[in-house]
């Protein structure tokens, strides 16, 4: 999904279109992983070597990403890819970026997963 602004745009480019696609990009993320229980299971097992864990624990990660997903962007944690977008106006380079994975790990923290 290239998606990418015209040069003579660049300058036109709102800071609050690119908080909004920035967002909507996070949110796609985490919708991968609410999407069933064996999408964030597998999650689970690739970033933290976890295959299994208690259906209270997998509820209460569920309803931590939903918050997350439901709340506004980290104007602070995300200033960097902000302006870095709002320069090139070049969101494509940003899907995989790891600020959004960063964004997420404090919720896998808060339930002791860490990266192995």
């Amino acid at each position: 999904m290239e998606k990418s602004l015209p040069s003579k745009e660049l300058s036109k480019i709102s800071t609050e279109i690119v908080i909004e696609d920035l967002r909507g990009i996070r949110d796609n993320h985490i919708n991968e992983l609410l999407k069933n229980d064996d999408s964030l299971l597998s999650y689970l097992e690739m970033h933290y070597n976890t295959i299994a864990i208690s259906s209270l624990k997998k509820e209460f990660l569920k309803r931590d990403l939903t918050e997350l997903k439901n709340s506004s962007l980290d104007l602070v944690h995300y200033a960097s890819l902000i302006k870095e977008v709002k320069e090139t106006g070049n969101l494509s380079s940003t899907e995989q970026h790891p600020l959004f994975q960063t964004e997420m790990k404090a919720i896998f923290h808060k339930y002791g997963f860490n990266v192995q």
